[in-house]
């Protein structure tokens, strides 16, 4: 089911219908240069002949005017409006393309932040799961450094690292953060007594959530002081040496930036763009190109941004080269992401387009400047100035044509795409899911009950990768679906959805309240989608409570200031949401919810908010945590259509 909560995002071309672009090529011409071809009538004389007549007319006037008032005349009313059409084509390029480079680079963008996101957090999950091993519990005893085991401690250490390739070092210090010297590799004497508590990150981390904490980075105290990340992890007691849950040490796994580094490059190779990856504070723990040889903090608004968990989009300056970046925020692990793509790059083909108009514009100009030099001269010939001009129009209704094409090419290619990055990504996921299953199956009686649930995990994340990687495709695809709009019997929809939902649910307690709702006018499968979409979260966010009630209804609410709308809202009586973030409800990947709570893509309201849209309407909530939420949206009135 869709989780609440998203951002904008996601990867979406915004294309311009072919038949406004012509509309706009008169505007600001005389009326006298305004020529349009047609067939003479019956007697033969069509709306050539009427142009005829008053470029005669203007002929007789200039005629008897001075030479240099014919020019300034002519030049006024020919070479100004071809000067300022140029200009508007290639401002209209520049904007279409930059508008494209942004989405497709925010798309990019929050890609590789989950991309960062789910390699964090399966290093962390690995160190948790050494964390939990009884002979390392065993060995910590009570937490007292003076009883812990330093041989079966170092042992450990070194199984941790030769599993997990890349670590700087692995240790264990006692839970006030105190160093006693159990580190493989062997740390300096001199350390032995330290306590990193109030120097290091991951401590300070690790005693805030209780659980595997990925640090900021820092200089190490190891030799030669290389620059790291950490991953600290509470050893919590089995019941044995200490009571049950009680912190008897800290796994602290040390990362060298180079290794993030190597983590992350080939991703960001793959995907076409320089990526940079910050930690909790900006300072730079991975970027393409040379590995970070001291901490830089990255003090730009996008990262600061996305450090509140936002993202965006900016052009900007790096060593003297214009970029595009996006920002987006790595959720679980609190880090951010920057994907750049220079904007020679970029805007490459914008400055092709540029320089054709360019040349054609001088084309034009010349000519009408040969044209005054022949109405001067000759002002009698009034056909030939028309054919030229109405050549020019049909040059002019060509190359926007040709522009149109290229953009609908362009999307082609982005769609393309598209599928090729989800059919690469689900095909490895396919394959750790069913071997996951298959080891399962076939070694059931062998497995422990950590391996089962270790296996468990690997395929709810290959799961869950799958289902964000389909939601992301439906997210990229809906602005180019076709809407195919007719009456709607809204009620039937309704129910049809809360059917499929108590079929799915048949455990739970639910009280659907339906009213009675007007049609709308709106293309259905979209419109159940969008009420399958907030009824399948009702259900969802009211699994707390144990009589649930889900109200359907219509009314004449804020949303209505609009003449032939209808306001739509779904109610529940669920946990609801705190107001003062209900502007991230909508985006994608914006979550109000733990994921373990809450399970979802952060897609569905998103693809709420891009469907009410695309009709026309809006969508907004209400709501309070622990008192439910209402979501509204507003539709054409399907009874204006009859």
């Amino acid at each position: 089911m869709p989780a609440r909560g998203g951002t904008r995002s996601a990867m979406t071309l915004t294309e311009t219908p072919m038949a406004a672009l012509p509309a706009e090529i008169p505007v600001g011409a005389p009326p006298a240069l305004r020529l349009v071809a047609r067939q003479p009538g019956p007697n033969g004389a069509g709306a050539g002949g009427r142009v005829g007549m008053r470029y005669g007319r203007i002929a007789n006037w200039l005629g008897s005017r001075r030479p240099l008032t014919f020019v300034a005349v002519l030049a006024i009313f020919t070479m100004g409006p071809v000067v300022l059409l140029s200009t508007l084509s290639v401002n209209s390029i520049y904007a279409t393309v930059t508008d494209a480079s942004n989405h497709r680079l925010a798309g990019a963008s929050a890609l590789a932040a989950v991309y960062v996101n789910t390699e964090m957090t399966a290093l962390a999950q690995l160190e948790d799961a050494y964390a939990r091993r009884p002979s390392l519990i065993a060995a910590l005893r009570d937490g007292n450094h003076v009883n812990f085991d330093a041989p079966v401690i170092l042992a450990a250490l070194k199984d941790l690292r030769a599993l997990q390739t890349g670590t700087k070092f692995a240790t264990i210090d006692d839970p006030s953060g105190t160093f006693w010297g159990n580190q493989d590799p062997a740390g300096s004497p001199a350390l032995i007594g330290s306590n990193f508590s109030t120097t290091r990150d991951w401590y300070r981390g690790v005693v805030k959530s209780g659980k595997a904490y990925v640090s900021s980075a820092y200089v190490s105290a190891l030799a030669g002081t290389p620059l790291v990340v950490a991953i600290a992890t509470p050893v919590r007691a089995d019941g044995h040496y200490a009571p049950n849950g009680t912190e008897i040490g800290i796994l602290v796994v040390g990362y060298e930036l180079s290794d993030t580094q190597r983590l992350f490059s080939d991703f960001a190779l793959n995907q076409g763009v320089l990526i940079e990856v910050t930690d909790q504070s900006g300072v730079v723990v991975a970027q393409s190109g040379t590995v970070p040889n001291k901490l830089v903090q990255d003090t730009s608004p996008g990262v600061n941004a996305a450090l509140k968990g936002k993202s965006s989009t900016d052009r900007l300056s790096i060593a003297g080269e214009d970029d595009f970046a996006a920002y987006s925020p790595v959720a679980d692990v609190g880090w951010t992401l920057v994907a750049r793509v220079p904007a020679s790059v970029a805007l490459a083909d914008a400055n092709r387009l540029r320089a054709s108009v360019i040349v054609i514009t001088f084309l034009l100009l010349a000519l009408l400047a040969v044209a005054k030099a022949v109405l001067y001269v000759v002002l009698r010939d009034r056909q030939r100035a028309q054919l030229a001009l109405a050549r020019a129009n049909n040059s002019l209704e060509e190359r926007v044509a040709g522009r149109t094409a290229d953009l609908e090419a362009s999307n082609r290619d982005l769609e393309a795409f598209s599928y090729s990055v989800s059919h690469d990504l689900r095909s490895p996921l396919r394959g750790i899911d069913g071997f996951s299953r298959l080891l399962l199956e076939e070694n059931k009686e062998g497995l422990s009950a950590e391996g089962t649930r270790r296996l468990g995990l690997i395929r709810a994340g290959a799961q869950q990768m799958g289902n964000l990687i389909d939601d992301l495709l439906a997210f990229s695809r809906l602005g180019r679906v076709e809407l195919k709009k007719r009456r709607v019997y809204t009620p039937g929809v309704v129910s049809e959805v809360i059917a499929e939902l108590k079929l799915e649910n048949p455990d739970r307690k639910i009280e659907f309240v339906v009213q009675d709702l007007p049609p709308c006018y709106a293309d259905p499968v979209l419109v159940k989608q969008v009420f399958r979409n907030l009824l399948g979260n009702a259900v969802k966010f009211t699994g707390t409570v144990p009589a649930g009630r889900i109200e359907v209804g219509s009314n004449a609410g804020p949303g209505t200031k609009k003449p032939r709308m209808i306001t739509y809202f779904v109610k529940d009586n669920g946990v609801g949401f705190d107001m003062r973030y209900s502007d991230k409800l909508f985006g994608v990947f914006q979550r109000l919810h733990r994921a373990e709570d809450f399970p979802g893509t952060g897609v569905g309201l998103a693809l709420v908010r891009r469907i009410v849209e695309r009709h026309g309407g809006t969508v907004w909530a209400e709501g309070a945590l622990n008192a439910g939420a209402t979501f509204y949206l507003t539709l054409e009135d399907g009874n204006a259509r009859t």
